[in-house]
């Protein structure tokens, strides 16, 4: 095994900081108002080590001076550095999740490969597009790192190109620069992916996130499953991904509905990537629902999947109000003994809570939901027990029946 030139470079003796509270969860987040005040000035992204009230170990991890989340755990080892072979093991363990167990190379050459803290990362994200790999990184603590994780990424996967795409939310949350990593490891303007039937163009100058929505992967194969010879209606459609499977899948006909302009000029030319016909339509969603309304328009299956609607816990309320709304909405058009796909990535929005909605919706709408599939994201989106706020996205398949 060899070490990079960076190894060693950053093992010095961690600044201790010491919780005001008794911890009794092993969760990887410790928030502001359990812990100490530090003694001295620390950076954002600082390695400490934490110690209880009474001085005894708890962990070691990232640390950051404003943020509510104080330190990010990334072990209760006290053996165990935070260095170069500390992030080998994390990767080695989470490559054998992907390829030994869940075999997902034999389906697809595009996967989550770290999923933050599902893989004891917490604050970092990498996905494998084809040849490339895709570091997002949320906490500054991964800086100082980044020449370690490319130079192990690289000997992971040898000939495979390694990029650095931070979200500029993050920088600002953060109070850090990423630029000299975007520079140093910069993303190409594009790349091609193969994800099963499908074949994606993937924009990494355009597209939120790294650039694609892994977690639906195995929900997009199922919405395949569901399509052969019904109508259609993509809506939050983005690049297309439940459409063009829909469309591969057998569908009749396949509307894919978005606001974002250039998502949907990517959703066209992956249309046209795998010779299928859809219209697209750039429109707000709850527009187009009113307007197919008024011309007594209906589908055989519909899925809503908008974009995260509630960052933070005061945004919940409202959150589940654009949820009902835009469901029952999308209730109504749904043909009797149809389908609808509704899906939720807010993850402070629980599975309850959105089962819940889905119900008043459907009693708004006056029709009766059969809900006969509940999942979540793929399984390269690992959950750990110390950290259930992993299980962020909730997909429910329902049959619309209305009452006779």
């Amino acid at each position: 095994m060899r070490m990079s030139p960076f190894h060693g470079i950053l093992t010095l003796m961690q600044p201790r900081i010491q919780l005001r509270i008794d911890r009794s969860i092993n969760h990887p987040w410790i928030f502001r108002k359990m812990i100490q005040r530090p003694k001295s000035r620390m950076s954002p992204g600082t390695v400490v080590e934490v110690v209880s009230r009474t001085g005894s170990f708890v962990g070691k991890g990232f640390y950051h001076p404003t943020r509510t989340v104080a330190i990010r755990l990334l072990t209760s080892n006290p053996n165990e550095k935070i260095d170069e072979p500390f992030l080998r093991s994390r990767l080695l363990a989470a490559k054998a999740l992907r390829e030994e167990i869940l075999k997902l190379p034999t389906r697809s050459n595009a996967y989550r490969l770290v999923h933050g803290e599902g893989d004891g990362l917490s604050g970092l994200v990498i996905d494998k597009y084809a040849d490339l790999l895709v570091i997002e990184p949320s906490s500054a603590g991964y800086i100082p790192f980044a020449d370690n994780l490319v130079f192990i990424l690289r000997e992971l996967y040898p000939g495979c190109t390694v990029c650095f795409r931070p979200d500029p939310k993050i920088e600002q949350q953060e109070g850090v620069s990423f630029q000299s990593l975007r520079k140093r490891y910069p993303c190409p303007e594009r790349v091609i992916l193969k994800e099963n039937s499908l074949t994606m163009e993937v924009s990494l100058l355009t597209g939120h996130k790294t650039g694609y929505f892994l977690d639906q992967r195995d929900n997009r194969a199922f919405v395949a499953e569901l399509s052969n010879g019904k109508e259609v209606w993509d809506l939050f459609c983005y690049t297309g991904g439940f459409g063009i499977s829909a469309a591969l899948g057998g569908a009749i006909s396949v509307i894919g509905v978005d606001l974002d302009e250039k998502a949907l000029k990517v959703a066209q030319r992956n249309a046209d990537l795998n010779q299928v016909s859809i219209d697209f339509i750039h429109e707000d969603s709850f527009d187009f629902l009113r307007r197919m309304e008024r011309m007594q328009k209906q589908a055989d299956l519909v899925i809503v999947d908008p974009a995260k609607l509630a960052l933070v816990r005061e945004e919940i309320p409202r959150a589940l109000r654009t949820y009902n709304d835009i469901n029952r909405l999308a209730m109504g058009r749904v043909r009797s003994g149809g389908i609808l796909v509704s899906c939720s990535c807010s993850g402070l929005v629980s599975e309850g809570q959105f089962l819940s909605v889905l119900s008043n919706a459907a009693r708004e709408a006056r029709v009766e939901l059969q809900m006969f599939r509940i999942t979540g994201a793929s399984p390269d989106h690992p959950i750990r027990t110390d950290f259930p706020e992993g299980r962020y996205l909730k997909v429910v398949f329902s049959r619309v029946i209305r009452p006779s």
